[in-house]
């Protein structure tokens, strides 16, 4: 005698008949409790499902729903200067409990973005790849601090109209930071236009050819700069902002300095010339002294 299996059975045993809706065991429910957060700011989502978000209760209960199965990793944003990534694995159709989250303190991931041909940017916009931090726009400067972020390296692109879109990765950790560049390349079109009709940056100018330009006469440069083949050179001081070695003294060169800034900086160290006063010899450059000035924008020239 043959046994003769019903849909509904082969459902129970396989897992999937006609329009039988398995959703529910594809995702599950996470559940966990913060140990420090701010109310203002603090939300848990899903590494890889920024969309997928649940908020903070008063006594730091958190309930996400809808996860989908299998391995992932919690992103906590706890409060303005913590946070925290948890790795675990979700049971489709289950709850998972996951041990109180003691958020640790983070960092923040500076972004400096330049256009080829100096053009100007307008409406531009940063996106952290598989983080809450979406659609983030650029201040007047192109430039972007995105924070709190656990340790670790992440996936950075900014989309602009008119050109194409920038992607890099940027890292976070212990020690000094340094910023992530990007450059937005013009879609062809765009770059052939001029720049009488596209602009340019804030640190450049039209030329009559239609290119954009770091100067046309002196008056375009910060003492004692001066304008030589259409950029301004000249030699700066220690700590005094620049944007190419160009801009420095023979005895320093341009680089990234604590601050998001590029400054001048002299080389120091046994057999070297002392620094400058006000600065010190830190790790072979050098800075302002920490205990007077945070920065070369504040050490006086």
């Amino acid at each position: 005698m043959l046994l003769k299996l019903t849909c509904p059975v082969l459902a129970l045993g396989l897992g999937a008949c006609g329009n039988l809706d398995n959703t529910p065991f594809r995702v599950g429910t996470v559940h966990g409790r913060l140990t420090e957060f701010d109310p203002a700011v603090a939300l848990v989502s899903l590494v890889g499902a920024p969309d997928l978000r649940a908020t903070v209760e008063p006594d730091g209960h958190f309930t996400l729903e809808d996860a989908p199965a299998g391995p992932g990793e919690l992103f906590i944003v706890a409060t303005a200067d913590k946070a925290a990534r948890v790795p675990l694995t979700v049971q489709g159709g289950q709850s998972v409990q996951v041990a109180d989250v003691a958020p640790q303190p983070a960092h923040t991931l500076s972004v400096k973005v330049k256009s080829r041909g100096s053009l100007k940017v307008n409406e531009a916009r940063l996106s952290v790849a598989g983080t809450p931090y979406e659609a983030l726009p650029l201040d007047s400067g192109s430039r972007r601090r995105v924070g709190p972020l656990p340790d670790g390296c992440y996936d950075v692109r900014v989309s602009a109209p008119d050109f194409t879109t920038a992607v890099g990765q940027g890292c976070v950790g212990p020690g000094e930071q340094k910023p992530l560049k990007l450059e937005l390349v013009p879609k062809e079109a765009w770059g052939q236009k001029g720049c009488a009709e596209t602009g340019c940056d804030a640190d450049s100018h039209c030329a009559p050819n239609g290119r954009c330009v770091g100067c046309l006469d002196d008056s375009q440069c910060a003492a004692p700069l001066a304008c030589r083949g259409q950029r301004c050179e000249g030699p700066g001081a220690a700590c005094a902002s620049c944007e190419g070695t160009w801009q420095c003294a023979p005895s320093t060169q341009c680089e990234d300095v604590p601050g998001d800034l590029m400054a001048c900086v002299a080389e120091c160290g046994v057999g070297m010339p002392p620094c400058a006063e006000g600065l010190t010899c830190q790790d072979g450059r050098c800075l302002p002294d920490p205990a007077r000035f945070a920065t070369c924008a504040e050490w006086p020239r």
